[in-house]
C-alpha cells in the first residue's frame, strides 16, 4: 500500500516537471533575425514579418499572435495579429496601418505602412507570443530612407544654405553701412560743437580788442602812459 502511494506520487511529480520543461522551453524567446528595409518618405512599405511553422504549433487553434511594436523610447505598440486573422490595434498610425490578416495562418504577420512620415523611421519588433507572458520568436525590421531620398534632403539642405549665404551678408553689409552713417553723424555732431566753440571764443576776442581800443581812445588823452597803446592801435 506504501509502494503504491509512492509510485503515485512518483508519476505526479515526473508529469509536473515534464509539463514544466516544455513549458518552459516554449516560452524561450529565440531571435530570428534582422532585415532592413529603406523607402521614400510619403510612399507605402511592406514591413515584413515571417515565421516558421515549427514556431506556430501543430495546434492551429491555439492562442498565437504577433504583436508589432516600434522600439521607440518608450515602446509603442501597434497591433496584434492573431494566428486565426485577427488584428487588434494599439495604434494604427491615423489609418496607416494595413494588415494582412488572410495569411497569417501561415506565418505570414507582415503589415503594410502607408505615407511613411519622418516619424516613421526607426527599428521595429515583431514579437510571436503564445498566451499571456509567453514569447515564443521575435524579428526586428529596420526602416530607413533610401539613398535616393538622402541625396535629395542633402541637395535641398545644401540649396537652403546657398540661399539664405546672400540674405546673410546683405544684411551684414546693411548693417556695416549704418554703423558708418552712425558714426559720420555723431563725427559731424563733434566738429560742429568745437567750430561752434571757437567762434563763441573769436567773438569774445574781438569784444576784447573793441574794449582795448576804446579804452585807449579815452585814456591816451588824459595820461601818457597810454601812449604805447595809441601807437600800437596805428
Amino acid at each position: 500500500m506504501v509502494l503504491l502511494i509512492e509510485l503515485r506520487f512518483f508519476g505526479l511529480w515526473t508529469l509536473w516537471w515534464c509539463c514544466l520543461v516544455t513549458g518552459s522551453r516554449g516560452c524561450q524567446m529565440q531571435y530570428v533575425g534582422r532585415s532592413s528595409v529603406t523607402t521614400d518618405l510619403q510612399s507605402d512599405v511592406l514591413l515584413p514579418c515571417n515565421f516558421k511553422a515549427i514556431l506556430l504549433r501543430s495546434n492551429k487553434t491555439a492562442d498565437i499572435a504577433a504583436v508589432w511594436s516600434q522600439t521607440t523610447i518608450p515602446a509603442d505598440n501597434l497591433v496584434k495579429i492573431s494566428l486565426q486573422g485577427e488584428e487588434m490595434f494599439w495604434n494604427n498610425r491615423d489609418k496607416r496601418i494595413k494588415t494582412f490578416t488572410n495569411i497569417s495562418v501561415s506565418g505570414n504577420f507582415s503589415i503594410l505602412l502607408r505615407n511613411v512620415q519622418q516619424s516613421d523611421l526607426g527599428l521595429y519588433r515583431c514579437e510571436l507570443q503564445e498566451g499571456v507572458n509567453c514569447s515564443i520568436a521575435y524579428q526586428e525590421v529596420q526602416l530607413g530612407v533610401s539613398e535616393y531620398q538622402k541625396t535629395i534632403i542633402a541637395g535641398t539642405s545644401g540649396a537652403v544654405v546657398l540661399l539664405l549665404l546672400p540674405v546673410c551678408v546683405c544684411c551684414t553689409g546693411i548693417k556695416g553701412r549704418f554703423c558708418m552713417r552712425q558714426e559720420g553723424v555723431q563725427a559731424s555732431g563733434k566738429r560742429d560743437t568745437k567750430e561752434e566753440v571757437i567762434y563763441e571764443n573769436d567773438m569774445e576776442l574781438r569784444s576784447m580788442k573793441s574794449a582795448c581800443r576804446g579804452c585807449c581812445q579815452n585814456t591816451t588823452q588824459e595820461n601818457p602812459i597810454y601812449v604805447n597803446c595809441e601807437r600800437n592801435k596805428t
